[in-house]
C-alpha cells in the first residue's frame, strides 16, 4: 500500500538537518580556526588581545606602543576576549581560535532561531549555512571576528524581537491584556542592541532596521500603546553605547579596514601573504618594538604581542602627525643613503630593538641577523640600543 509522503514524521529522537549540518560546519571551522594565519583581520585581533592581556584598563594601540585614547577596536567583545586572556594565561592567537568557536555557536543558534520564527520549513535554515562555509573557504585569514560576534548577535535579536511581538497578550482577572512587549524585555532588547553598536556599527544599522520591520509588521497588539516600551528599548541601545568607558560608541571613528596588501619593495619580490612570521616571532619577546614595511609582518607581529614602529593601517585615534612622523621615520630608516647615525637616533627615540627586512632592503651595520625566512628571503635582526 502507498505510504502518502505528506504524513511522514521523523522519529523525535532523530535530530534536525540543521542540527546535523549545523553541528558539523561548526566542529570544522572551529577546528580549522587554530590554523587561521595571524594576517588581515586576524592578526590585527589578536593584538587587540594581546594589548589587554597586558593592561585590561589602559591598553596601547593595537600595533602602535602608545596609550590608546577612544580606540574603537576595544569594544565589548575585545575586553571580554582580553579578559579571558589575562585569566588564562592564553596567548591572543589561541584565544582568537576559541573565540571563533563560540561566534559560530552563536551565528547558528541566531540562525536556527530566527529561522523558526520566520517558516516551519526544516530546510530553510539549512541553506543559511551555505554563505558561512564559503566565506571562510575564500579566505580564512579575513575571517573578521568582532563583525562575526555582531552578526550573531543581531540573529539572536531579532528572533528575540520576533517573539516579543508575536506572543499573544495574556487577559489578568481584572485587568486587560498585558502589553508586548514587556518592558524588561523592551530593556533587553536595547541592551543587546546597544553591544552589537560597540562592537560593529554598520551591523548595528541593519541591526536596529531589522528590529523596526519585525515591529511594523509582526506586531500582534496596536505598536501605539507600545510606543514607550520600544521608546525604553532606544534609550537602553543609546545609553549603553554612550557610556562604554574605553571609548563613546555613538561618536567613535572606526578604523580603516585593511587591503591585506603586501609590501612592494623595487624587482620581482615573493609576497609575503600568508607567511606565518613564526620563525621571526620565536625571538622577540612580547612588548618589544620591530621596525618593518610590511604589511602582512606587521599584522603577525603584533598579533604575537609585538608593537610595530609604523602601522600601514593605523588606528583612527592615532593622532595624525605621528603617524606621519613614524611612517617617515621607517622610511628613512630603510633608505640606503641614510647615514648610521640617523638610523641609530631613530631606534633611539622610539625604543626600537628589532628589523624585519625584505631580501631587498639593506642590513644596518650595527644589526645582528638572528632569523630568516627560506620562503620569503625576509630577515629578523637584533638592532643594538642606544
Amino acid at each position: 500500500m502507498a505510504v502518502d509522503d505528506e504524513h511522514v514524521v521523523a522519529p523525535r529522537w532523530l535530530p534536525s538537518p540543521f542540527v546535523l549540518l549545523g553541528g558539523l560546519l561548526w566542529a570544522v571551522l572551529s577546528a580549522a580556526a587554530w590554523n587561521v594565519p595571524m594576517c588581515c583581520e586576524a592578526g590585527l585581533n589578536a593584538a587587540v588581545v594581546e594589548r589587554l592581556r597586558s593592561s585590561l584598563l589602559h591598553p596601547a594601540f593595537p600595533m602602535t606602543d602608545l596609550p590608546a585614547v577612544a580606540s574603537a577596536h576595544y569594544s565589548p567583545y575585545a575586553v571580554l576576549q582580553g579578559v579571558t586572556a589575562r585569566f588564562s594565561g592564553l596567548s591572543g592567537p589561541s584565544v582568537l581560535a576559541l573565540s571563533a568557536a563560540v561566534n559560530l555557536a552563536l551565528l547558528l543558534t541566531g540562525i536556527g532561531r530566527l529561522a523558526r520564527l520566520l517558516t516551519p520549513s526544516r530546510w530553510v535554515p539549512v541553506l543559511a549555512l551555505i554563505p558561512p562555509a564559503l566565506i571562510h573557504w575564500a579566505d580564512p585569514g579575513r575571517w573578521s571576528a568582532p563583525s562575526t560576534f555582531a552578526v550573531a548577535l543581531t540573529l539572536n535579536l531579532w528572533a528575540w524581537t520576533g517573539r516579543a511581538v508575536t506572543r499573544v497578550p495574556r487577559p489578568r482577572p481584572g485587568r486587560p491584556p498585558g502589553r508586548v512587549p514587556r518592558w524588561a524585555e523592551a530593556a533587553g532588547i536595547g541592551v543587546l542592541l546597544g553591544l552589537v553598536l560597540l562592537v560593529h556599527p554598520p551591523t548595528a544599522l541593519g541591526a536596529a532596521l531589522g528590529v523596526v520591520a519585525l515591529i511594523a509588521v509582526k506586531q500582534r497588539t496596536r505598536i501605539r500603546p507600545t510606543v514607550r516600551r520600544w521608546a525604553l528599548a532606544a534609550l537602553c541601545a543609546a545609553a549603553v553605547a554612550a557610556v562604554w568607558p574605553y571609548y563613546n560608541g555613538l561618536t567613535a571613528v572606526r578604523p580603516p579596514a585593511s587591503a591585506g596588501a603586501t609590501s612592494s619593495p623595487s624587482g620581482d619580490g615573493v609576497p609575503a601573504s600568508g607567511e606565518p612570521y613564526t620563525w621571526a616571532t620565536a625571538h622577540i619577546p612580547p612588548g618589544e618594538v620591530v621596525l618593518t614595511d610590511s604589511l602582512p609582518a606587521m599584522y603577525a607581529l603584533a598579533g604575537h604581542g609585538a608593537f610595530v614602529l609604523a602601522d600601514e593601517v593605523p588606528d583612527a585615534g592615532l593622532p595624525a602627525a605621528e603617524r606621519r612622523a613614524r611612517g617617515r621615520a621607517v622610511t628613512a630608516y630603510l633608505d640606503p643613503a641614510t647615514p648610521q647615525e640617523e638610523r641609530d637616533r631613530i631606534t633611539g627615540r622610539y625604543g626600537v630593538r628589532w628589523a624585519l627586512l625584505t631580501r631587498f632592503q639593506r642590513l644596518p651595520e650595527n644589526a645582528t641577523v638572528l632569523a630568516y625566512s627560506p620562503r620569503t628571503g625576509e630577515v629578523l635582526a637584533r638592532v643594538a640600543e642606544r
